[in-house]
């Protein structure tokens, strides 16, 4: 499995119009993400790749938009839009890519020194996921779309 960062391409377009997505109750579609994202600087769309299948999906964001979770714009990203295809879930792929992400964020970032996300309160089982890969509750707190979300943080 690698990351990948989004480039504009009809191969990356036609693996964001197939991916396998029909709930995104806590998270946006790699469509609704890729609207906001392409017209950003500050964010990165990473795909999930295992060989030529996209898996999953998310954004990086830095700078000013990592203040509305109460990070440091000078040393936090922000995921957002984190997804596994619904034709993958159960095969360990978000864990994977979570594990790669600390030496990617490196890589592309080397000002970053914390991961930082927001996970909806309800959403325990992606909780679950944040605490066994090294995300820490931060103790801070905002509300979304579904309620409480609680702001988790990874020193890298």
């Amino acid at each position: 499995m690698k990351l990948e960062i989004y480039q504009d391409t009809p191969q990356d377009r036609d693996r964001i119009a197939q991916y396998p997505l029909k709930d995104p109750t806590f998270t946006a579609t790699p469509q609704q993400a890729l609207a906001i994202a392409l017209g950003d600087p500050e964010r990165l769309p990473v795909l999930v790749m295992a060989g030529s299948e996209m898996v999953g999906f998310f954004v990086l964001t830095k700078h000013d938009d990592v203040r509305e979770v109460g990070a440091d714009p000078a040393t936090a990203l922000l995921i957002r839009s984190l997804s596994v295809a619904e034709t993958q879930r159960g095969k360990g792929i978000a864990t994977q890519m979570l594990e790669q992400l600390p030496a990617f964020v490196r890589e592309h970032f080397p000002f970053a020194t914390t991961i930082t996300l927001a996970v909806e309160a309800a959403n325990v089982p992606a909780q679950k996921l944040y605490d066994k890969v090294g995300f820490v509750d931060t103790g801070r707190r905002r509300f979304g779309q579904y309620g409480e979300q609680y702001i988790l943080e990874k020193p890298l």
